[in-house]
């Protein structure tokens, strides 16, 4: 797929290397299945990947013709709550990078941050699970491919934010519990 080695970190007088290690997308999938080293972005990607299963289980749940109505509800509660979690990972992903990464004006500012994109290949990544699980080969080939290119772009603004050629939004989204509806 990807290379999973650390992009290089370009320090400055704000951020010393140590500081700001970014994982590549190989290293952030890795931290899907397993318990990474404590790391500001990693663990936090290892939650995402628990609420998205949590949210995959749920919608099983709730998509059975079958399912009485009150187990349904607490599916439906058990989204909602795990929505409310995957914004506070987000968030904390995201507090990180804006005092981790020095701010380049330079750069071209990237559309999402850089929380939103670690739910993204958590999203993707629990989409291929679902999809192996399920035994359906067209989708599996359709849902690791776009793994492996959302990874590869992952790779690419992690070295573009590195070279300071982009950049991350200044003001994030906010996602919080307080938040999200």
């Amino acid at each position: 797929m990807t290379s999973t080695k650390a992009a290089p970190v370009v320090p400055t007088l704000d951020r010393p290397a140590e500081a700001a290690v970014l994982p590549r997308a190989g290293t952030v999938i890795r931290a899907f299945t397993a318990t990474p080293a404590e790391h500001p972005v990693l663990t936090p990607a290892t939650g995402l990947a628990a609420q998205h299963r949590v949210r995959a289980d749920a919608h099983r749940v709730a998509g059975d013709p079958d399912a009485d109505d009150h187990v349904v509800a607490a599916a439906t509660r058990s989204v909602n709550a795990a929505d409310v979690a995957c914004a506070v990972l987000i968030d904390r992903i995201d507090v990180w990078a804006a005092k981790s990464l020095a701010e380049c004006r330079a750069g071209v500012v990237h559309t999402e941050s850089l929380g939103q994109l670690v739910n993204r290949l958590a999203t993707m990544w629990m989409r291929c699970q679902v999809v192996d699980a399920d035994d359906n080969s067209a989708g599996r080939r359709v849902a690791y491919h776009q793994l492996g290119e959302l990874a590869a772009a992952f790779d690419d603004l992690i070295g573009d934010l590195v070279s300071e050629r982009r950049r991350l939004p200044i003001y994030q989204t906010p996602t919080g519990p307080i938040l999200v509806a």
